[in-house]
């Protein structure tokens, strides 16, 4: 997943809806002219947005769970008995993901009533939720990234080189 271009077309699309939700709320009060079907699509594809981010969830789930798998297969354990090294990293990204795991359908459970009521007016935290969870989320992709390079680097270190 290129975690630039959804920082780019998220941007974009929350600054477009914010900006749509302004005009329609003004137009629908000065004029009682119908509510702008552009909302409605913005608003679905923010939905559509939060709903493959359960996806991407689901992927980082199996991420952890073979960095787990990993873990105990190679027995990564310290001399001395020091802590296995990637243990606490690898447990604290499986607490991150159970934490935006319950936020996702949250939001989703927050846009639902926008979608079939396009007058109810617009909460303003509708924007700053998004940000948070989609910046959450990105932040997690990298973490989960940067952990896989390592423990990946770590694991070939271990095994013996055949020449």
């Amino acid at each position: 997943m290129d975690t630039a271009f959804l920082k780019f077309s998220a941007g974009q699309l929350l600054a477009e809806l914010f900006v749509q939700v302004h005009l329609s709320f003004k137009q629908h009060h000065m004029s009682h002219a119908p509510i702008d079907t552009e909302l409605e699509a913005e608003l679905q594809e923010v939905y559509l947005q939060a709903t493959l981010w359960l996806q991407d969830i689901s992927f980082l789930e199996t991420e952890t769970h073979f960095f787990r798998s990993l873990i105990d297969r190679y027995e990564l354990a310290a001399a001395n008995g020091q802590p296995r090294p990637f243990e606490e990293l690898v447990s604290t990204q499986q607490e991150r993901l159970q934490t935006l795991k319950a936020k996702i359908p949250e939001f989703l459970a927050f846009v639902e009533p926008y979608l079939g009521d396009l007058k109810k007016p617009m909460h303003l935290d509708f924007l700053n939720r998004y940000n948070m969870l989609q910046k959450e989320l990105s932040g997690l992709f990298a973490a989960v990234r940067a952990t896989k390079k390592e423990l990946f680097d770590y694991t070939e270190r271990l095994l013996p080189t055949s020449k």
